[in-house]
């Protein structure tokens, strides 16, 4: 089992190394297209990007009017977030998510990004959530840890609130002829609708959404979109 300092140093390490393809330069399709079944109605709120990196998205959300959290344990990707953005921020110590957590504030205080281990944060520190933006986050992570992370995303979700939830689709036998081990996949491990409902019923609806193809270190795979939400 991994410890957290491995967890967090091997995605420190994609970061420093600058492999990070996992990062795109545009807002994921799949939120623009979905994001009425996250805030159906016009309706606005708060939602949480786990494992979020420096990702657009967060932006993008915002301008909607959206007050976000995210949170990541490399703090290179949410400086570079601040610095990408053209946004100043404030910074504070969070301690109870890691010996160095810290919280980056936007100025305009829509954008909170945590520094810290996922795996300690709670609804004791931002509150809970009518929605949550999972892109690719619970596949990214180790297979033990899987759980904990499901039981700490239900607790953030208000009853009713939706979780927009991205997975992959492959056969991990696929990628045995890459040659670089540091980073051939899995990471991001798959992950099929019937895992799912095993993890996250009966709290929570799983609604299969949209399917569709994507490149992951130059193979053939699929993208598969669900909509989750809590009873």
């Amino acid at each position: 089992m991994a410890s957290t300092g491995d967890r967090i140093k091997y995605w420190s390490n994609r970061w420093d190394e600058g492999s990070i393809g996992f990062h795109k330069d545009e807002v994921h399709p799949m939120l623009i297209k979905y994001f009425d079944k996250l805030f159906p109605s016009g309706k606005t709120g708060r939602v949480f990007v786990p494992l979020c990196g420096k990702t657009l998205d967060m932006r993008w959300l915002a301008g909607k009017d959206i007050s976000v959290v995210g949170l990541d344990a490399v703090r290179m990707s949410l400086e570079q977030f601040f610095s990408d953005q053209n946004l100043q921020y404030t910074e504070e110590k969070a301690p109870q998510l890691a010996e160095n957590g810290a919280l980056l504030k936007s100025s305009d205080n829509k954008i909170h990004l945590y520094l810290g281990d996922m795996l300690n944060f709670s609804p004791d520190v931002e509150g809970t959530f009518e929605a949550v933006w999972d892109r690719a986050s619970l596949v990214a992570l180790n297979r033990e840890d899987v759980s904990k992370y499901v039981s700490i995303i239900k607790s953030l979700l208000k009853p009713g609130g939706r979780c927009l939830l991205e997975v992959m689709d492959y056969d991990v036998s696929i990628m045995e002829d890459l040659g670089d081990l540091s980073t051939r996949p899995p990471p991001p491990h798959p992950m099929y609708e019937a895992e799912l409902k095993q993890l996250y019923e009966p709290e929570f609806t799983v609604q299969y959404l949209d399917r569709c193809e994507r490149l992951l270190a130059g193979k053939d795979i699929h993208l598969q979109v669900f909509l989750l939400t809590k009873q």
